[in-house]
């Protein structure tokens, strides 16, 4: 019933509405820093899935060549 009660609770004042960062980011980082967070995640994950891929590929292909 909270939620449902007019105004709603999420425009009265000092509810979390005007707390948000100046440059409306929710997750509080800028883009340069979330940028190198996911690079910092996908790149190394993208390197061992490629590593593994290579090897599996490998082993088929030197199982094609003996037999």
């Amino acid at each position: 019933m909270f939620l449902l009660s007019i105004p709603q609770a999420w425009h009265l004042a000092g509810t979390w509405s005007e707390q948000l960062p100046s440059e409306s980011s929710l997750i509080g980082m800028s883009q340069t820093e979330l940028m190198m967070t996911l690079h910092s995640i996908f790149i190394p994950l993208l390197l061992v899935i490629s590593y593994f891929l290579f090897l599996r590929l490998a082993k088929s292909d030197s199982k094609k060549v003996k037999g």
